[in-house]
């Protein structure tokens, strides 16, 4: 039988009303630990580690297509945010390729298959956007090379934004009107230089972005999606 000898310090301190620390003592000790796992441990975790599997495992639909993120738009972007749309009643939803972990395969998708893709625990929330900060977005979409948005189409050329909403919005600011934008809290938060987002009030849609993701496969017998040129960036020639 193998053991690990590891060394431990005790420090006891001595506290009174004062904030000021004493060390009182200092202590060096040799535990040895044993390195093989207990099997009666094991016996004892694994029917909990064989339910997580199952349900890692469980199917939920089937895709007609694998699905892969990329710039300046990609059928795993658009398949992302536009599902998360359908949650609210916002005017579009922004999301980033950072956040999408891995691709969709073409066939069944199990849980396990959107865990990987999305293993944080990102909410969904909404923010409403004055024209400056929705200009700061536009202006973030292109200098990235574009990111997964839905509810919206956006061609820039040579830095000039052109936008259409698809729905519910007239496209302009008059009256202090704003945009709604549905996205997870992290980047509300300012997460991915997002930095437009902050200090923004948000408004909770009450669910996770991974469960969103997995209630719309679970409610579907097939998913897919498509590229449809939500996102045009171009430049001018120059002779």
């Amino acid at each position: 039988m193998k053991f690990n000898k590891y060394i431990i310090s005790t420090v006891v301190l001595l506290a009174s009303c004062s904030p000021n620390y004493k060390l009182q003592s200092y202590d060096n000790q040799v535990i040895e630990v044993q390195s093989d796992i207990d099997s009666t441990f094991l016996t004892i975790i694994k029917p909990y580690q064989d339910k997580i599997q199952d349900q890692m495992n469980e199917i939920l639909c089937y895709s007609k297509i694998e699905m892969r993120k990329g710039r300046p738009e990609s059928i795993l972007g658009n398949f992302v945010s536009d599902l998360c749309l359908n949650y609210t009643d916002a005017d579009i939803c922004v999301m980033n390729n950072g956040g999408l972990r891995s691709t969709l395969p073409k066939g069944h998708i199990t849980r396990g298959d959107i865990y990987t893709l999305m293993p944080f625990e990102n909410e969904l929330v909404v923010l409403e956007l004055d024209e400056k900060s929705f200009n700061e977005l536009l202006d973030y979409i292109v200098l990235r090379g574009g990111e997964p948005f839905s509810g919206m189409e956006l061609i820039s050329l040579d830095g000039i934004h052109n936008f259409k909403i698809s729905q519910n919005h007239s496209g302009n600011f008059n009256d202090n009107k704003k945009i709604r934008v549905l996205t997870s809290d992290y980047l509300a938060n300012g997460g991915d230089k997002m930095w437009f987002f902050k200090d923004k009030e948000q408004i909770k849609v009450g669910i996770k972005l991974r469960d969103a993701i997995i209630n719309h496969c679970n409610n579907k017998d097939t998913i897919t999606s498509h590229l449809d040129n939500r996102l045009i960036i171009e430049e001018k020639n120059e002779e």
